[in-house]
């Protein structure tokens, strides 16, 4: 008889954490930088990846800027990305606009390619992309490496 393979469980994690630049276009184009934290489980088969963000981003065209904070979490090597962020955006005026926006990406390396769709309510004074594709680098200059003990 054949005996199953177990392969033991992960005891690693590693934590990542560094600035990011990065643009978004869709109707409009922004430019945006901001931090990112990252969690990863070191395990042969299917890896966990979770990250936490805080992003600011500026409209050149219509002079708007906007803040957002996001998650994303992705299991396995080479799989999609999966998240969502809330954004509140400002034209220095007295409008605001608020949004929650889901979103699925590809991450290879520190790049990071997200599609999204910003979910608000309709304003004619505050603008923002409905449809998006954005583009991030992170430049990782923290890491750690966590080693758990199984109790």
């Amino acid at each position: 008889m054949l005996k199953d393979i177990k392969l033991p469980e992960s005891k690693m994690n590693i934590r990542k954490t560094g600035p990011f630049l990065g643009v978004e276009q869709g109707k409009y184009f922004n430019a945006n930088f901001g931090i990112e934290r990252q969690w990863a489980d070191i395990k042969l088969v299917k890896p966990h990846t979770h990250a936490l963000n805080l992003q600011f981003d500026y409209n050149f065209t219509q002079k708007q800027m906007g803040s957002q904070l996001g998650y994303w979490f992705k299991i396995g090597r080479l799989n999609l990305t999966y998240g969502a962020r809330f954004s509140w955006h400002t034209d220095f005026e007295e409008h605001h606009l608020f949004s929650f926006s889901p979103n699925v990406g590809y991450k290879l390396l520190q790049a990071h390619f997200q599609l999204g769709v910003n979910l608000q309510e309709r304003s004619d004074f505050v603008v923002n992309n409905t449809f998006y594709a954005s583009l991030r680098w992170v430049f990782i200059n923290d890491w750690k490496l966590d080693r758990n003990k199984k109790r």
